[in-house]
């Protein structure tokens, strides 16, 4: 069963974020590829040779670089579940910036969202976690290209960014270590896409780091 913080997805700072600043909250089924959480029944063990035997958790986010790229962000919603062949969570994040007239009221609403989908060798042994987790990549490049989508240096050689469809002054990332993805949806009203793109890219460079 997916576990969720305080029983909800999205609360109301995320909402008083959307609605002070044009902040969109793209939910986090939008981030981990519409997969259908549990639709699977229980996930299946990891392999010997899958280095993830589990999702990570919102802890692999740390507080100093959520600060620096949302400053006075509130954990919204945090989710971890059992998928098909794989175990996944996801992390919301939501910043009021000076809309709430107290906190960080120099800078504007801020959204970082992150999902970890952890895939494991299926049960016939045929296709390992990691070859799972390359063949998610490839999916998502021709897609994402529609929304200009270019490759990431320093996060491996499949890792792209791209133009989120539901902002213009937001961005997308996904990179790969071994059988886990993860994906980084980062916007705020007042961004241009160039800077939406450097704090995605800053957000997946101390995840990677972290995991």
């Amino acid at each position: 069963m997916v576990q969720r913080s305080g029983g909800r997805r999205f609360g109301g700072r995320a909402r008083a974020a959307a609605a002070a600043g044009g902040v969109v909250v793209v939910s986090a089924a939008a981030i981990t590829a519409g997969v259908l959480w549990g639709a699977g029944g229980p996930a299946t063990a990891a392999g010997p040779d899958d280095a993830y035997a589990t999702a990570p958790g919102c802890d692999a986010v740390g507080a100093d670089l959520l600060a620096s790229v949302a400053p006075s962000a509130a954990l919204e919603a945090a989710e971890r579940g059992p998928l098909a062949d794989a175990s996944g969570s996801s992390c919301v994040w939501t910043s009021l910036g000076g809309a709430d007239g107290a906190s960080a009221p120099d800078t504007a609403p801020r959204s970082v969202q992150v999902a970890f989908h952890a895939h494991f060798t299926d049960k016939a042994g045929e296709v390992t976690g990691e070859q799972a987790a390359a063949a998610r990549l490839a999916e998502l490049a021709p897609v994402n290209e529609l929304n200009g989508s270019a490759p990431v240096a320093g996060l491996g050689p499949d890792a792209l960014v791209w133009h989120s469809p539901t902002d213009p002054g937001a961005a997308e990332l996904a990179f790969r270590r071994g059988n886990l993805v993860v994906r980084v949806w980062y916007g705020g009203a007042d961004l241009t896409f160039d800077d939406a793109r450097a704090g995605a890219v800053a957000v997946a460079e101390g995840v990677a780091a972290a995991v």
